[in-house]
């Protein structure tokens, strides 16, 4: 499955993307990683309310609307946009998701779609509430996926030098030697999972709240950066169009640029702006769980009403 010793260095990759094959049946890692970062999704979503002080169990409604929408936009899109006639030729197989075949644009507009409706229509709160909590589960979610992607020996990086140290042989793709861009992605999660982290508890150490929105901010930033940077050992093809061409840019780095500027502007928001001094307790407070009084404070008033007792029977 994994050849370390071939002549030139090369990796040579032909791992079976699926797990267990029964009759006609067959579960793939990338189903069980794609499960898995849901699962991760949810205990981290529960964290995050629990963390603001809400009740985590509200998280659950939520969870169930999210993987909807992310099972149901990336699979859409994927069959829509990237295989059209494969799978107007066969439709049931729409439905095979866990086969491979999730399109991340589709997760996106699922998840914004999802947070507009709990948030600004039925909660009446700022969407950056819940699209902040989810945020921490974004970098999971890039590993788990990207990982998922290298067992199906699938989103191959560009052809390379068969003597670089990164070079791969997929050879259930090709026999061209190329970069394992999947796993740049999963070190993308991993960086961007620190420097979320990372700010979360260097404002948890001062005793400090982010402010609302600088964990969207900080996502958008990192990865859309970080993805600019690894299109360079992608397998796709420069855009052929006027500027564009003579631009040397391929279409993915072009498409995170917007995403660039975006995130660099909320962030900015967030530090200088009108969000610098905006929290998600100010917005959720009718939500959150009340704390009971403290139980010294209980005691001294209890032991004061027995000191007017006792006052009453002296007298």
């Amino acid at each position: 499955m994994i050849d370390f010793l071939s002549s030139l260095g090369l990796i040579t990759w032909d791992w079976d993307p699926a797990l267990i094959r029964i009759g006609s049946f067959e579960l793939r890692y990338y189903g069980i990683l794609f499960a898995l970062a849901l699962a991760l999704g949810y205990i981290i979503l529960r964290w995050r309310y629990r963390d603001e002080n809400e009740d985590p169990e509200k998280a659950t409604n939520l969870t169930y609307a999210l993987m909807i929408a992310i099972i149901v936009g990336t699979r859409l899109v994927h069959c829509l946009f990237y295989d059209f006639d494969r799978y107007m030729e066969n439709p049931i197989e729409i439905l095979y998701f866990w086969k491979g075949g999730l399109a991340s644009h589709g997760a996106a507009i699922g998840i914004i779609l999802t947070c507009v409706i709990y948030d600004y229509v039925w909660r009446k709160t700022p969407v950056r509430i819940t699209v902040d909590r989810l945020a921490y589960g974004i970098p999971t979610a890039m590993i788990c996926v990207r990982l998922g992607n290298f067992f199906n020996s699938e989103i191959v990086g560009a052809p390379c030098d068969p003597n670089s140290p990164l070079a791969f042989i997929f050879t259930r793709y090709d026999n061209v030697p190329r970069y394992p861009s999947q796993l740049f992605e999963v070190g993308m999660g991993i960086i961007a999972g620190a420097i979320l982290f990372g700010t979360y508890f260097y404002y948890k150490k001062r005793n400090r709240k982010m402010p609302l929105g600088m964990s969207t901010a900080l996502i958008i930033t990192s990865y859309f950066t970080m993805r600019f940077i690894v299109e360079f050992f992608k397998e796709y093809q420069i855009v052929e169009d006027g500027v564009l061409q003579s631009s040397g840019l391929r279409e993915g780095q072009i498409l995170s640029i917007p995403f660039i500027a975006i995130g660099i502007v909320l962030l900015a928001m967030c530090i200088w702006g009108p969000w610098k001094n905006q929290y998600a307790e100010q917005f959720t407070a009718r939500f959150q769980v009340k704390k009971p009084e403290s139980l010294p404070k209980n005691n001294e008033n209890t032991q004061s009403e027995n000191s007017d007792k006792s006052k009453d029977k002296t007298e």
